[in-house]
C-alpha cells in the first residue's frame, strides 16, 4: 500500500439536496477535501475519499499527488510562520 494525499472541492449531501431544489450551488456550500488515503493504486484512493463524501458530489477535483501541500510549500522556499518550522537537531 501507499500513501496518497486526495483534494479537492465538493458539496455536501445535505447541501446538494437544497441546490437541486433551487437549480444553483451556492459558493458557501462548497468545501475543501484534503486528506491523505492508504491504497493500492491511485483508482482506489479516489473511491476510498468518494466514500467518505457520504453521499456528496465532487465539484472540483479530486487531484491525486504523492506529496501534501505542506511538503511542496516547504519545497518551493515558501515563507514560514514563527514557530511552525520544522525544529533543527543540536549536534
Amino acid at each position: 500500500m501507499q500513501k496518497y494525499w486526495v483534494e479537492g472541492l465538493f458539496v455536501s449531501q445535505r447541501e446538494l439536496k437544497k441546490s437541486k431544489k433551487s437549480g444553483k450551488t451556492a459558493p458557501k456550500d462548497i468545501e475543501p477535501f484534503a486528506k491523505s488515503i492508504w491504497a493500492n493504486s491511485p483508482e482506489e484512493a479516489i473511491q476510498f475519499a468518494t466514500e467518505e463524501l457520504s453521499g456528496g458530489m465532487w465539484i472540483e477535483g479530486p487531484k491525486i499527488g504523492k506529496t501534501s501541500e505542506e511538503q511542496r510549500m516547504r519545497a518551493s522556499g515558501a515563507p514560514e510562520l514563527p514557530g511552525f518550522a520544522p525544529q533543527k537537531k543540536k549536534k
